[in-house]
């Protein structure tokens, strides 16, 4: 059923309500105006009543010959019917017996424990009271016929109005929701409410643009992807192709070229693998206890012979021997090392890499942290890189020719292992002068 359907149904109820209750109460303030009327003038119906009583007994307890009898008290009185065993045994007035015993204010007359009969009276106030009901009634049927035209009426531009206040946007979410469907944009939405269709618009309005920008993401990685895979497989191509034309085997150094390529390509592959796995929440940590300096012992171990390349110096500082925390070992050592490797490429030949490893408290967070630092005296990241490090296939060093080097996906893989372990990475760098990556890692309390 429409909105507008419904409201015009409860507008018709609500009206026919109020008739109603207006009806109900006119009725009980009628008899309620009439018992007043008696309470005012209590002491004549009693009069009244005793010498109805009085009668009854002088004539041997017997209401003989009381239709014809004259009574004292019956001059303030312009209706009075006597009813005893069934019988009317005297009228006074022009109102039916009917209509007065069912508006009309009974007495009743008892001789002991005895009920002898029943006096319906009214008085003259009584009687003008009830010539206003009857009046009332009477009008009614025209008022009420009147009141649901003119109230209808007003019901009717209420609830256009109101139906269009209502439908309206809710017609434009349906549209948006189908532009969104189909993908269209700009997708129009009444998100500048202060309603409850304003927030809704707004939850939509973000939830496209989290789709705009997850679509617009996947496209660019599917850009950044096959671009890094299309250097490599044209030098293989290139090779294959020259090695047929020629009719010439492959030299070793050609071989080893290729492959370097494949392999070039597999890492690439697994990353970006592994990188998506990450974003989408697949990866499922298995966390347990270790010795931070422990790990941080075994991945200097296993990435020294970088640095003795290139005569860089390589080395561990940390302010305790055992610092425990809770993470899965290898994607923590994944992390480290993509940071350290990172940092041993843009460190120039005679350089050195510290890492220091403490525990501390943060001011603004409840949890204590271990914090790694990895310093180097490398080359640098400029202000306009610094934000994008954690990008995919980001590169800082632009002159850096595509073939060379790793993926491009080393720090963004770290991050996202970080993250998973409930901690964060920040960077600071001056160009020329060298850079420090923070890592914190929540400790077990």
């Amino acid at each position: 059923m429409k909105i507008r359907t419904r409201l015009t149904l409860s507008m018709g109820g609500l009206i026919v309500l109020i008739m109603l209750v207006l009806l109900a109460v006119t009725h009980v303030q009628f008899y309620i105006t009439r018992d007043l009327a008696y309470l005012e003038e209590k002491d004549a119906f009693e009069a009244l009543r005793k010498e109805f009583v009085q009668y009854y007994r002088s004539h041997g307890d017997s209401w003989e010959d009381v239709g014809s009898a004259s009574f004292e008290s019956v001059a303030p009185f312009v209706d009075i019917v006597l009813s005893a065993e069934e019988q009317i045994l005297y009228r006074q007035g022009s109102l039916s017996v009917d209509k007065l015993r069912g508006d009309g204010y009974m007495l009743a007359l008892d001789q002991g424990d005895q009920r002898i009969g029943r006096l319906y009276v009214m008085n003259e106030r009584q009687s003008k009271i009830y010539e206003f009901k009857t009046m009332w009634y009477g009008m009614l049927p025209n008022i009420g016929i009147a009141s649901l035209l003119i109230t209808g009426i007003a019901a009717l531009l209420i609830i256009l109005l109101l139906s269009w206040r209502l439908t309206s946007p809710i017609r434009k979410i349906i549209s948006g929701i189908e532009a969104i469907k189909q993908g269209s944009a700009p997708v129009v939405l009444p998100a500048h409410r202060k309603d409850e269709f304003g927030a809704i618009s707004k939850a939509l309005q973000e939830m496209n643009d989290s789709l705009a920008e997850a679509e617009r993401t996947r496209k660019q990685l599917m850009s950044d992807v096959a671009h890094e895979l299309k250097t490599p497989l044209m030098i293989i191509q290139g090779e294959l192709e020259l090695a047929h034309e020629t009719g010439s085997p492959l030299t070793a150094a050609k071989q080893a070229s290729i492959l370097d390529e494949v392999l070039r390509l597999s890492r690439l592959v697994h990353d970006v693998l592994d990188l998506s796995r990450l974003e989408a929440g697949m990866t499922e940590l298995h966390p347990k206890e270790e010795n931070l300096v422990a790990l941080l012992e075994d991945l200097l171990a296993k990435t020294r012979f970088m640095a003795e390349d290139k005569e860089i110096e390589l080395s561990l500082h940390a302010e305790e021997q055992m610092i425990s925390v809770s993470v899965e070992k290898s994607r923590i050592l994944q992390a480290l090392y993509n940071i350290l490797t990172n940092a041993v490429y843009y460190t120039k030949a005679g350089g050195h890499i510290r890492i220091h490893a403490e525990t501390v408290h943060l001011p603004d967070r409840q949890q204590r942290y271990a914090r790694i630092r990895v310093e180097d005296n490398g080359t640098g990241i400029s202000e306009a890189d610094l934000p994008h490090i954690f990008d995919r296939f980001y590169r800082a060093d632009h002159s850096r020719a595509r073939p060379g080097g790793g993926t491009g996906l080393g720090l963004a893989i770290a991050q996202h292992n970080i993250l998973a372990h409930q901690g964060f990475i920040e960077v600071e760098s001056v160009v020329g002068e060298g850079s420090v990556f923070t890592i914190y890692l929540p400790l077990e309390e």
